[in-house]
Order: structure tokens, then C-alpha cells, then sequence
């Protein structure tokens, strides 16, 4: 791994306050590209509107509490980590459902798009995790 990617690492493993941030960041991005762009163009992508607009739902709660983490908490970290951890886990989880059940619906760009989702998200909570993990130690 490059210096500069371990040093990113690095630091944000230290400073959880980061991580919250790009953390809403990336759910942020979520919100707006499910409500805004794949539930309007619905037929290029495949998956209902209905369902597009409860996952953005998912992803702006997510946004509005990493925000308030990454701007309220000083300190104690950990549970406020935990919880993010388990919930963009559980998005995963719907989100992986969701792919499965309208799997025949979805058109390739739909599969493309969930399919970085779902990657992006894994590297996040990985971080997330190994940040954690450091709060732990320490």
C-alpha cells in the first residue's frame, strides 16, 4: 500500500471525528443520487421508485447522524462508531435484499450502480471498523 493511503488510514483510525464526516459525506451522496437521479430516471435503472425513495430515506437518516457525531461529540467515540458501523451494515443488508428480490427488474446500469454501492460501503465500514477497534486499545 502507497505511504500516503496507509497515512490516510492511519489518521483516520485516530480521529474518529473524520470518519463521521466522510461518513456523512458518502451518505449525503446516497440520499441525493437515489432521490434525485435513480428514482427519476426509475426505467434506466430498475429498481421502484417506492423502494429508491425509502433506501435514500435510510441513507439521509445516516447523513443527519454522522453530521450531528462528527459536530456534537467530543469524546467517547466508540458507541457512536459501533452504532454507525451496525447501521451502514444493516443498509448493506437491505440494500443486498432488495437487489435479490427485484434482481429480474434491474438493468445493468441499476447492477452497476448498487453493486459500487455495496463496495464503497464495505471499504467504509471496514475503516470504520478498524477505527473502532483503535478507540478500543487505547
Amino acid at each position: 500500500m502507497s505511504n500516503w493511503k496507509q497515512n490516510f488510514l492511519n489518521e483516520l483510525k485516530i480521529n474518529p471525528k473524520r470518519i463521521f464526516l466522510i461518513d456523512a459525506f458518502g451518505a449525503l451522496i446516497t440520499a441525493i443520487s437515489l432521490f434525485g437521479i435513480l428514482a427519476q430516471l426509475e426505467p434506466h435503472f430498475g429498481m421502484p421508485k417506492k423502494t429508491l425513495y425509502l433506501l435514500s430515506g435510510i441513507g439521509f437518516s445516516l447523513f443527519i447522524f454522522s453530521m450531528s457525531c462528527n459536530r456534537f461529540i467530543k469524546s467517547n467515540w466508540k458507541p457512536f462508531l459501533k452504532i454507525l458501523i451496525i447501521s451502514n451494515s444493516i443498509y448493506s443488508l437491505i440494500s443486498l435484499g432488495l437487489i435479490i428480490k427485484y434482481s429480474e427488474k434491474l438493468t445493468e446500469l441499476g447492477w452497476i450502480y448498487f453493486i459500487l454501492e455495496l463496495i464503497i460501503i464495505g471499504i467504509i465500514i471496514i475503516v470504520e471498523y478498524k477505527s473502532y477497534l483503535n478507540q478500543v486499545s487505547n
